[in-house]
């Protein structure tokens, strides 16, 4: 079984790196990819928000999901591709992690408007993302390996996989009598706590870090 699975990592791997090469040959830029990113995940946020206003909204709970599983995409190839030499660190950094953290509030926030969810629980999973990618940031400033600065029980695809999920359980009509709390809410407590989990796993990892470089 463990094999199975680091053959299907592999092979998501290697599609995101010829996407990657093939980008860089047409001239698109880690910036624009991020950019696009960004753009889907706005999309996302606003299909789950339209859904609680139609009377029909699967066809919008798809779309959220498609959006989100291609800014997955987007982050996998972003990883691939190698940042603008011509600038300094600090402004590949913006340039970079602006948009990621546009994508990742608008897409919770609207999450959170969606049919049988809650603003408050969007608003604090859009909270939990935004500081633990900052201290996702902190870290890479840090030299921290990405072992150090990028783990974690709820990263981004990982959050973005739940609000897929969640997506197709709504689509499928799951019978909301059967839980005391609607399943997006249910998803969003996991995001927040997953969130929180992350964060404190991040600052310990770096903290741990930098006491061996004291001691150095």
């Amino acid at each position: 079984m463990p094999t199975k699975k680091k053959r299907r990592i592999r092979k998501g791997n290697l599609m995101a790196r010829r996407v990657a090469l093939y980008l860089v040959s047409a001239g698109v830029s880690r910036e624009w990819v991020a950019i696009i990113g960004m753009i889907l995940g706005i999309l996302a946020g606003l299909s789950f928000f339209v859904t609680s206003e139609m009377p029909e909204p699967q066809w919008f709970w798809l779309l959220g999901m498609v959006f989100c599983l291609l800014r997955i995409g987007t982050i996998q190839i972003v990883g691939f591709l190698s940042p603008n030499s011509s600038r300094t660190l600090s402004e590949d950094e913006f340039f970079n992690e602006l948009p990621e953290r546009v994508s990742d509030a608008v897409t919770m926030i609207g999450f959170g408007f969606a049919a049988y969810s809650s603003p408050w629980l969007g608003l604090g999973a859009a909270l939990g993302a935004i500081f633990s990618a900052y201290v996702r940031s902190m870290g890479q400033t840090m030299g921290a390996g990405i072992k150090d600065y990028a783990r974690g029980p709820m990263t981004r695809t990982h959050r973005l996989t739940l609000v897929s999920i969640t997506s197709i359980l709504m689509i499928c009509g799951i019978s909301y009598e059967r839980f005391q709390t609607p399943i997006p809410q249910i998803a969003l407590w996991t995001i927040i706590i997953g969130c929180f989990a992350t964060i404190a796993l991040r600052l310990f990892s770096l903290s741990r870090l930098r006491r061996k470089k004291i001691l150095k």
